[in-house]
């Protein structure tokens, strides 16, 4: 008795720790996620960056995470402000389709750009050519495309739920769980989950294996050329495609690690329903409210990750605030000399 006791309050605690996080992590991740992800899209969109095709994934990609932000995270987290609009009428089918919508674009623009960074090391001679500004435009509307047509049967299935008198969920109709929903969800775990992040591993591994054989061909160069190691590593750094290669390596491995292990709950949970279909597993249910927190993390991160990893993006981001603060000194000089002229005038006037 004692021991059920004791298991029960450890239950409690680790379900009031999981709410907590919930319902305080959430809006400080949308807040502060949603800031990265704005200045992100002006300087990759709005800058000089915009002529390099990767800073158009990476555009696209901050608008698809801001996307999710909103739709998939703060949207179901206003229940906690009784402003429950995620579980209306309408409501519903929108923000369940277009959260699909966001995660699907997200995943596969973090697979499309770590295919690009793999071609500009492995073929640098033919990257002006396949890494062009105007294909990244095309993958993009390629994978928007693709989004809509594969994410368009949640549309359809998606309904209130009533869970007691008084309340509604929103959620799929019995009869899509019961025909469609295991085949559904099995094909969007393999297409949005297990290929993207199989193939960010799989290029993520080349271009690093590519970058230390080049490493090594600088240092044999060096050896031969009588050249001080630090200044090969210092013109190295300086080379804009691996400043570039770095920070998209830096932000695939980041974007695979959170997302893993909503990948394995979600396997799990595939393979529990098969086996337990009226059985609750209360610690795959827990671990999945755990994953479900690191992998909404991975839409609100990539700001962090360009200013840690990123140069030219340090640089740009430098280089607007230096014209903000130029723009106001101009402006108080304007001001102040305005002034003077207005003072001048008074004392002519006057004499």
């Amino acid at each position: 008795m004692t021991e059920n006791t004791t298991l029960d309050e450890f239950d409690d605690i680790i379900d009031n720790l999981i709410q907590s996080a919930e319902r305080y992590y959430n809006p400080i991740l949308v807040v502060l996620g949603l800031l990265g992800n704005c200045i992100s899209m002006y300087v990759f969109l709005g800058t000089k960056l915009r002529y390099s095709s990767s800073s158009i994934y990476l555009g696209a990609l901050a608008i698809s995470d801001s996307g999710y932000l909103i739709l998939g995270v703060f949207a179901p987290w206003l229940k906690w402000m009784t402003l429950d609009i995620f579980n209306r009428q309408g409501f519903c089918q929108f923000f369940m389709y277009l959260g699909y919508f966001c995660i699907f674009l997200s995943v596969w623009l973090v697979v499309a750009f770590t295919v690009e960074r793999y071609i500009a090391v492995k073929w640098p001679l033919r990257r002006r050519f396949l890494c062009t500004v105007v294909r990244a435009k095309m993958t993009v509307m390629g994978l928007m495309a693709l989004a809509i047509l594969l994410n368009s049967p949640i549309l359809f299935f998606s309904k209130l739920n009533k869970t007691n008198k008084n309340s509604t969920s929103c959620g799929l109709t019995d009869e899509y769980l019961k025909s469609w929903y295991p085949t559904f969800n099995i094909f969007d775990t393999i297409l949005t989950f297990i290929v993207p992040l199989t193939m960010i591993v799989i290029f993520n591994t080349l271009i690093a294996r590519n970058i230390y054989k080049l490493d090594n061909v600088r240092r044999t160069l060096t050896i031969e050329s009588d050249v001080s190691n630090d200044r090969t590593y210092t013109s190295r750094d300086r080379m804009p495609q691996t400043k570039v290669t770095k920070m998209l390596l830096v932000v695939s491995t980041a974007f695979f690690c959170l997302n893993m292990p909503s990948v394995v709950t979600r396997i799990l949970s595939l393979s529990f329903i098969f086996i337990y279909t009226q059985r609750e597993i209360l610690w795959l249910r827990r671990a999945q409210h755990i994953s479900q927190l690191l992998f909404s993390t991975s839409f609100g991160i990539n700001f962090i990750l360009y200013c840690v990893s990123g140069q030219n993006f340090r640089r740009e981001i430098v280089r607007m605030c230096g014209k903000r603060s130029s723009t106001e000194r101009s402006g108080t000089l304007m001001q102040m000399t305005s002034h003077e002229k207005q003072c001048d005038r008074h004392l002519i006037t006057r004499l």
